[in-house]
């Protein structure tokens, strides 16, 4: 009991840490991804992006694998104007004019009893409000893109090498439109313009619009690393060093500026009071510090501002204290945990706030101005003539009399 008793506090402690970093994650992360449950997530990837076809409300009931299968019946039969359509803004759906020549409907006789049925309810969702019927009305948002039927239809593309599907399918929704894979791989393979703006809609200078009442136009995961994922956040700053410009087919460069001035901090990536969570996300996750910093200029300056590097003013040195107790950090026994041990492993750490003279002060000898303390091993005199003649540099760092120091090494 006293055993498990003393492993509950530790256990506890790191459960708190690892919820605080849990939530520090997540609430970086954009509100889409933060809300999105995971079934929702996977199937929106292989869905069409309903910013750039928005949903659809159809109360039509047709079956096009029927009608496909019926002798002389084509696409064109029922979408007579589609091969000369200019804009994605005109309607191609069949009117009733188009389908009375095999449907004998009359307005006057709604429930008319023919072959093939000619009653409302057959094709459309009806409604009966004091004996009269009415027909639902079927909403087909425009699709926010260039496109033009007559010119690819001119150019020997059938309507079936865009939307394949349709022929086995019963109702066709946004989901048998083209997707931007299928566009991109048929345009590339007849070696036409693939750029952004050659389908997608832009603004006056040519940027991409990709702001919509459904969401954010943006790369798909086909793009590779110009893809938004919940991880582009920490990573869009080598991808934007790597291929700028593909950057500016959607971004402004007054976008960038935003963020980047220095004037603003975005509570995306750093919520409030961050700055007394920051120096335990930086032991976890200092590769993610380091996507925006750099240690050595933007952490120590700060550092050194705050009064925690060495190098600060004496007035401004704060007196808590960073490393391990000094028994540990710097006592005579050197274990993992000892500074000698922790600059071998990794001396771009110590560097990050620590400079030169921080190491003389201590490890100089008396008549250079520091404490004497003997950094080397047991048994170095043996090799130092052989390093001080490769290299007098940093040996002169804490003795001052090059040539007695030579002497006393070849001895």
């Amino acid at each position: 009991m006293t055993h498990t008793g003393s492993l509950r506090a530790p256990l506890a402690l790191l459960a708190l840490l690892a919820l605080a970093a849990c939530a520090s994650i997540v609430r970086r992360l954009p509100e889409s991804v933060r809300l999105a449950p995971i079934w929702r997530q996977h199937a929106e990837a292989h869905a069409r992006s309903p910013v750039v076809y928005p949903p659809q409300r159809i109360t039509l009931q047709f079956n096009h694998r029927m009608h496909l299968q019926l002798p002389n019946v084509t696409c064109v039969s029922c979408h007579t104007t589609a091969s000369q359509s200019r804009r994605v803004e005109d309607r191609l759906l069949p009117t009733e004019a188009q389908c009375m020549p095999c449907h004998a409907i009359d307005r006057a006789q709604p429930q008319r009893v023919a072959t093939p049925s000619a009653r409302c309810e057959s094709c459309h969702t009806v409604s009966t409000v004091a004996g009269a019927t009415h027909v639902q009305p079927t909403e087909i948002p425009t699709a926010r893109l260039r496109f033009s039927h007559q010119i690819h239809t001119q150019n020997g593309v059938r309507c079936e090498d865009c939307h394949s599907a349709v022929r086995g399918n019963t109702l066709a929704t946004r989901l048998d439109l083209p997707s931007m894979q299928q566009c991109v791989s048929c345009h590339q393979s007849r070696g036409l313009r693939d750029q952004c703006a050659t389908c997608h809609l832009t603004a006056p200078d040519g940027v991409l619009l990709t702001q919509f009442a459904e969401g954010f136009l943006a790369p798909p995961p086909s793009m590779g690393a110009l893809h938004h994922d919940a991880d582009f956040w920490f990573t869009h700053r080598q991808t934007a060093a790597i291929n700028g410009q593909q950057c500016l087919t959607c971004h402004r460069e007054r976008e960038c500026v935003d963020c980047h001035d220095g004037r603003m901090r975005d509570r995306r990536n750093h919520p409030n009071d961050y700055l007394t969570l920051h120096a335990t996300e930086a032991r976890m996750a200092s590769d993610r510090c380091t996507s925006c910093h750099r240690a050595q200029s933007f952490c120590e300056q700060c550092h050194a501002r705050a009064g925690v590097t060495m190098s600060a003013a004496p007035a401004a040195r704060g007196t808590q204290r960073f490393h391990p107790p000094t028994v540990i950090w710097s006592g005579p026994a050197v274990g993992p945990a000892h500074h000698a041990s922790e600059a071998r492993r990794s001396g771009a750490s110590c560097v990050s706030c620590h400079n030169e003279r921080d190491c003389v002060s201590c490890h100089a000898t008396r008549a250079m101005g520091g404490a004497g303390s003997n950094p080397h091993p047991p048994g170095f005199i043996a090799q130092c003539g052989a390093l001080l003649r490769a290299s007098a540099s940093g040996c002169r760092n804490c003795h001052g009399d090059m040539d007695a120091l030579l002497r006393q090494c070849t001895m």
